[in-house]
C-alpha cells in the first residue's frame, strides 16, 4: 500500500489540511513559497519545472510597477483611429468618461486601475469627482501609442460594462398614441372592463393614464447631458430616412384588438393594444428597427437578437394594462381570460403619427405626457 493510501486510511479525510500538508511534503514541493506572476492583470503561483523538462520557455508576462517603463512594450494592435498625442517622450489621450462609471475604472481601493496600469504600462490619471452631469476627463500616459491605446481599450470596455450596472434606463424612444380618437376608445374600453369583466387583479390602479399611451422604440441609458446631446444628434440625423421610407405619406396607424405578454392568461403583467398600419405598408416597424439599431450601435441601448440569422424586431405595442407590485414586492398579476373573449377585436381607434420623442422616464402626471428631451417632428 503507498504512503498516500495510509495517510487516506488514518485520516479518513477528517483532517484535509493535514492531508494537504502531507502530500506536497511527499511530492517535495514548497507550494506555499512559490513565485508569483501575473497575467492579465490576475496573479497565478508559478509552480517548479525540473530543469529536464524544459526545452526553451519564455516568461510571457511578468509583475511590473505602476509607472512607465523605459523600454517599448510589445502590443497586439496600434489603433490609429485614436487621438493620441505626442509630447516629449510620452504619449497620452484624454478619455472623457460620465461620472457615473468612473468608480468602476477605480475599483476597489484603485485596485483596477493599478491592473491596467500594470499590465500596459501607463499612467492613468483620474481627476476628483466635480459634477456628476459633467464627464470626468481621465487621461492616459504612456511610452508609446500601443501600450496607450491597450490602456484606452481597456477602459472603455469596462464603462460598457459598467452601464448595464449603474442602474435602470433613464429615457426611451417614445410615440405619443394619446390623439383624442384613440383616448375615446381607450375610456370605453376601461369602462365596459371595470363594469363586465369583473375578476382576480381587475381594478382602477391597473389601466395606463390615458394621456401616457405610447408606443416604445427603444429604451436608453443616458449618464449626463453629453450623451443627452449625442442622442438628440442620432434622432435628427435620421430624420431624412424616416421622411425617404414614408414617401411623402402621413403614417395612418390603428389599435385593434388586445393581447397579453406571459404565457398565462389567469396571471397576467401586461395587457396591451395590438397596433398596425392602415395601408399595410410596415413603414412604422421599418422606421422602429432603423432607430432601435442605431441607437444600439451608441451603446445608449441594447437590443437582443432572437437567433444568429433572424433579425430582431422592435415588438410594435401599446400597454393598457400593467399589473402592481404589492409592498411585499410580489406583483400583483390580474386574470385577463374574459377581456381576452370580449375585445379580441375591440377597435381604440386611428391616429397619424407626428411625432418621435426622447421621453425621460417617471415625469409628467396622470394628465400629462412625459418629459421630453428632443421631439422630431414627421414633416419636411
Amino acid at each position: 500500500m503507498s504512503r498516500i493510501s495510509l495517510w487516506l486510511d488514518e485520516y479518513k479525510l477528517e483532517d484535509i489540511s493535514i492531508f494537504v500538508w502531507n502530500v506536497c511534503l511527499y511530492v517535495n514541493m514548497d507550494i506555499l513559497k512559490t513565485e508569483l506572476v501575473w497575467v492579465e492583470g490576475h496573479c497565478y503561483r508559478k509552480l517548479p519545472i525540473k530543469d529536464e523538462e524544459v526545452v526553451e520557455q519564455n516568461v510571457k508576462y511578468q509583475k511590473t510597477k505602476a509607472r512607465i517603463r523605459e523600454e517599448p512594450i510589445e502590443m497586439e494592435y496600434e489603433d490609429i483611429d485614436l487621438p493620441i498625442k505626442h509630447e516629449g517622450d510620452r504619449f497620452y489621450i484624454t478619455m472623457e468618461v460620465p461620472e457615473p462609471l468612473v468608480g468602476f475604472v477605480q475599483g476597489k481601493q484603485g485596485a483596477r486601475r493599478k491592473q491596467i496600469e500594470e499590465r500596459t504600462s501607463t499612467q492613468i490619471k483620474i481627476p476628483p469627482s466635480k459634477n456628476k452631469d459633467i464627464d470626468c476627463a481621465i487621461v492616459i500616459v504612456g511610452r508609446n501609442k500601443e501600450s496607450v491605446a491597450s490602456a484606452y481599450h481597456s477602459i472603455d470596455n469596462i464603462c460598457k460594462d459598467a452601464r448595464w450596472k449603474v442602474g435602470q434606463h433613464t429615457h426611451f424612444i417614445s410615440i405619443p398614441m394619446n390623439d383624442p380618437s384613440i383616448l375615446e376608445g381607450f375610456h370605453k374600453f376601461k369602462s365596459e372592463v371595470l363594469a363586465n369583466c369583473g375578476a382576480q387583479g381587475i381594478n382602477e390602479s391597473v389601466f395606463q393614464p390615458p394621456a401616457k399611451l405610447h408606443v416604445t422604440i427603444a429604451m436608453l441609458t443616458l449618464l449626463n447631458n453629453r450623451e443627452k446631446e449625442t442622442a438628440l444628434g442620432i434622432l435628427q440625423k435620421s430624420k431624412n430616412e424616416i421622411l425617404h421610407i414614408l414617401g411623402g405619406k402621413s403614417l395612418l396607424v390603428e389599435i385593434k384588438g388586445v393581447e397579453y405578454m406571459n404565457d398565462d392568461p389567469s396571471e397576467v403583467d401586461v395587457l396591451y393594444g395590438k397596433i398596425k398600419e392602415t395601408d399595410k405598408d410596415n413603414c412604422l416597424q421599418i422606421i422602429a428597427d432603423i432607430l432601435a439599431d442605431a441607437f444600439a450601435n451608441s451603446d445608449f441601448s441594447r437590443r437582443e437578437k432572437i437567433s444568429t440569422e433572424e433579425k430582431p424586431h422592435v415588438k410594435l405595442h401599446v400597454t393598457l394594462m400593467k399589473s402592481k407590485t404589492s409592498d411585499n414586492g410580489v406583483r400583483d398579476f390580474f386574470d385577463a381570460r374574459k377581456i381576452m373573449k370580449d375585445f379580441a377585436n375591440f377597435k381604440f381607434g386611428q391616429m397619424t403619427v407626428n411625432e418621435i420623442h426622447i421621453s425621460v422616464r417617471f415625469t409628467g402626471g396622470t394628465n400629462s405626457y412625459y418629459s421630453s428631451t428632443f421631439v422630431l417632428k414627421l414633416s419636411k
